[in-house]
């Protein structure tokens, strides 16, 4: 089947946004556009800069005469950005586009939905040009600002506004044409440790938006947030998704939300903002090193301990948990009974003690209580109480022993093969993905042509068996989309993986230092880094190492025993 020849006609108002990038922001989106047509190929572009389309008539317009003249011969489609870049008179449109049709040319619009069809047309003028003072001219303006905007942040440029909490605005040297100067963010030394320290506290202690959000109004610390007054955890969670932290500034982070409201008898629409799910953020295509506070392996890590503890993923089986508590026991949250299968959780055991003197001295000490055997919800023949000393010291000898073998062996090569085989060997499968996508939408587009030759009675498949062809086709697109997405995040997790796992080998002479040092919620993560879950019975304890050490530890030493001790 033949491409559709496809023109693109673009237009500026004024001459005074002749310097501006409005012409290349209208290409780009049709070019966006035309990606996602494999059937259509780009033969010509037509520019009208400084032409305004009410003022002008479209007779009095050479490019768009010329356009006009190619339809049918030069091009089979004419794309524009917005019908009101064909012009804004309303008498007009419908005669642009009669010539057009008996050219056998299609019009089609970026902004209005597709392909103009016949029927749609009045409709389509009406909202586009008889409301072009009102709110129309709003909507499609903010179409070209959304639009706009969008490709500046995957260019990685400032858009305006206020700078980030951690960065401050300062002169470019850069000119508008309004001859106004221009700003840009750079790193703010007084605020940016403060950025720096909130991440610190998710990645190494395993701290929530709101223990973060406490601790920087406490008294002792009293640091102000962006507007001077307390923070939230509405804030603090704002900071500590946004990606410019790593370098990469991003377009779209909050949308807008109508509602209509008709609690007394009357609708209101009332209007707020949210934030956007960050798979609808735009992003820069490449990192802005002079705006990193926060290294990229951090900020991903931070991301991937925050998603693993949100509410909605709670009971999610297939993400991992990661769980750090207040206790005073270091394993709560990833220890279990073996007996029963229950979580072992925090209790206390209080005792008063007489001197010699007569003074009355408590102690109160913390243990491991099994909460199946204790509540009586499960039936269970092991222990209720555990030993702090008994549980923590068998494991952390266990743990000691592993990272003094593993500080022995030369990691690097285990290191690269584990990276090859969980992340490189995915990376290849998600390329050929992707082909095998292309392909598909290829065969899409294919089918959908062979329809309006069907219907003709110039093909030898019949119109039914075809739109069962395209249910399907349009059905494996749908799968295929979403393998994709899980095997994108897959390569995520693995090489954030991958890189804790360098990480350790680079610490694994001082970790028993750093972590004898540590303050207990330091401890707690270092622990979940390197631990994925312990089972405790009687006789014995289990240590199940995170998967990626695990293998790891597999193929550097060879064959191990289990991480299994008797308590002492």
């Amino acid at each position: 089947m033949a491409r559709k020849r496809v023109a693109c006609l673009y237009r500026i108002s004024t001459t005074k946004q002749l310097d501006s990038d409005d012409i290349p922001m209208q290409r780009r989106a049709c070019e966006t556009y035309l990606a996602n047509k494999p059937d259509w190929i780009m033969v010509r572009e037509y520019m009208e800069p400084g032409v305004s389309g009410y003022k002008k008539s479209f007779h009095e317009r050479e490019d768009i005469q010329l356009a006009l003249s190619d339809a049918g011969v030069v091009y089979d489609i004419l794309l524009v950005f917005s019908l009101e870049r064909l012009g804004r008179r309303e008498d007009e449109l419908p005669t642009i586009y009669k010539i057009l049709k008996a050219r056998n040319a299609e019009l089609w619009s970026i902004c209005d939905g597709g392909q103009v069809k016949n029927e749609e047309l009045g409709d389509r003028i009406a909202f586009s040009v008889k409301a072009v003072i009102a709110q129309s001219q709003s909507e499609k303006t903010s179409q070209f600002v959304s639009e706009k905007h969008k490709q500046m942040a995957e260019d990685g440029l400032f858009r305006g506004g206020t700078a980030p909490y951690g960065y401050k605005l300062v002169k470019s040297g850069v000119f508008n044409k309004k001859k106004k100067e221009l700003e840009i963010p750079v790193i703010n030394e007084d605020t940016a440790p403060h950025v720096y320290q909130m991440y610190m506290f998710v990645y190494e202690q395993g701290w929530g938006s709101n223990r973060i959000a406490k601790h920087f109004n406490s008294p002792e610390v009293n640091i102000p947030s962006s507007t001077g007054g307390t923070w939230t955890t509405g804030a603090i969670n704002f900071i500590l998704r946004n990606p410019i932290y790593k370098g990469y500034p991003a377009f779209g982070k909050r949308k807008s939300i109508i509602e209509m409201d008709d609690s007394d008898d009357r609708y209101v629409m009332k209007h707020r903002h949210a934030m956007a799910s960050s798979d609808q953020w735009i992003l820069s295509k490449k990192q802005n090193q002079e705006l990193v506070i926060i290294p990229e392996n951090i900020w991903d890590r931070v991301q991937q301990i925050r998603t693993k503890r949100s509410p909605e993923n709670i009971n999610n089986p297939d993400i991992e948990k990661i769980k750090v508590t207040k206790s005073p026991l270091l394993f709560v949250g990833m220890i279990k009974c073996g007996h029963c299968d229950s979580p072992l959780t925090t209790t206390y055991n209080a005792k008063k003690y007489q001197l010699a003197d007569g003074t009355i001295q408590k102690w109160r000490s913390a243990k491991y209580r099994c909460s199946g055997k204790a509540l009586a919800k499960k039936q269970c023949n092991g222990q209720t109480l555990y030993s702090q000393n008994r549980i923590e010291g068998v494991i952390l000898d266990e743990i000691y022993a592993r990272l003094d073998q593993l500080s022995k062996v030369d990691m690097t090569a285990e290191i690269n093969k584990l990276r090859q085989k969980n992340v490189d060997s995915d990376s290849n499968r998600l390329i050929k993905m992707q082909k095998d996508l292309e392909q598909k939408y290829s065969e899409l587009a294919t089918l959908k042509g062979e329809v309006v030759k069907a219907l003709m009675g110039q093909s030898a498949f019949k119109p039914d068996m075809l739109n069962g062809l395209i249910e399907d086709n349009e059905k494996e697109i749908v799968s295929m989309n979403k393998d994709i997405e899980s095997l994108q995040k897959k390569i995520k997790e693995s090489s954030i993986e991958v890189d804790g796992l360098e990480e350790l080998q680079k610490h694994i002479p001082v970790w028993r230092e750093v972590f004898e040092k540590a303050d207990h919620d330091k401890k707690k993560m270092m622990l979940q880094t390197i631990i994925e879950s312990i089972t405790v019975y009687v006789d014995k304890i289990q240590v199940k190492p995170r998967m990626i050490i695990d293998s790891f530890i597999s193929s550097s030493l060879g064959q191990y025993n289990k991480l299994t001790r008797s308590p002492r």
